[in-house]
């Protein structure tokens, strides 16, 4: 699977996610709300820890609590009385099914949607971490196979960001800086840092696929920007960029985003 379809499957599952845990969580009240007052609790009561405790937490206590007393339709004036009570509460004819068994009650169509739901959330969430994993595993396992000689490229230990991105994962492996980023908003970027032991010998190369743009790699060395490439405008990949602009010791990169989208690529130094 491609690095550009992985994160879309992975929003998919997400969305899949988020659907079917709000419809178990609809359907699960709903059905908490009418067994309630059947069995003479506080409905509101009910629907309210599901909401806003857990749908799990309110089924496990309404089951184990919730459903001891079953209240059935009087005879006379069907307002709702205690399945054990000889009279009605509200007309006061007799209970004619005092004494008699509880009818069987079929399991109800809300109670049946919320397990069907709440199995597929329960999946959703296990292929979502999943998705998320072949995201990572990706974006490790496409690494451009280097010389020996290349310089080894390493994470910022420190850099401020601001703005948002939409799956951003990067990591560093064998002196290659590897990334993909869904979106993000504009000036959001990711950083690296190498040393540089000969300018004039060295080439940085960048093989990077994206949508839209720019996407800018800015090189800077002690403070000073010493260069910035739109990776989105190159005709031919990877680009090769000389280094001799620059002098030996830590050399900083910042990959900038300005509009690009569905970026992924690697970035090592020959």
């Amino acid at each position: 699977m491609t690095a550009t379809a992985l994160p879309i499957l992975f929003i998919l599952l997400f969305l899949l996610c988020l659907a079917s845990s709000l419809a178990f969580v609809v359907l699960l009240a709903i059905w908490l709300y009418r067994d309630a007052k059947l069995h003479g609790q506080d409905p509101v009561l009910w629907v309210l820890i599901c909401i806003f405790a857990s749908p799990i937490i309110a089924l496990i206590f309404y089951l184990a609590f919730g459903r001891k007393q079953t209240m059935l339709p009087c005879q006379s004036c069907q307002t709702p009385i205690p399945h054990t009570a000889r009279y009605c509460e509200a007309c006061g004819a007799a209970n004619e099914q005092y004494g008699q068994p509880l009818p069987r009650r079929k399991m109800s169509g809300f109670l049946k949607g919320a397990i069907v739901t709440g199995v597929l959330s329960m999946l959703s969430v296990v292929f979502t971490f999943v998705a998320l994993f072949a995201l990572m595993m990706n974006a490790g396992s496409s690494a451009v196979p280097t010389e020996s000689t290349s310089l080894p490229i390493r994470g910022s230990s420190f850099s401020v960001n601001s703005g948002w991105s939409l799956l951003n994962l990067q990591n560093h492996n064998e002196g290659v800086w590897t990334f993909t980023m869904n979106k993000s908003s504009n000036g959001y970027h990711l950083d690296s840092t190498f040393a540089l032991d000969d300018p004039d010998t060295r080439t940085l190369m960048a093989n990077v696929d994206c949508t839209g743009g720019p996407l800018l790699l800015n090189i800077s060395q002690d403070g000073q920007l010493v260069e910035s490439i739109d990776l989105s405008r190159a005709e031919s990949q990877p680009v090769a960029i000389p280094l001799d602009g620059c002098t030996a010791g830590p050399v900083d990169l910042q990959l900038t985003n300005e509009g690009a989208t569905d970026i992924s690529g690697h970035v090592w130094v020959e």
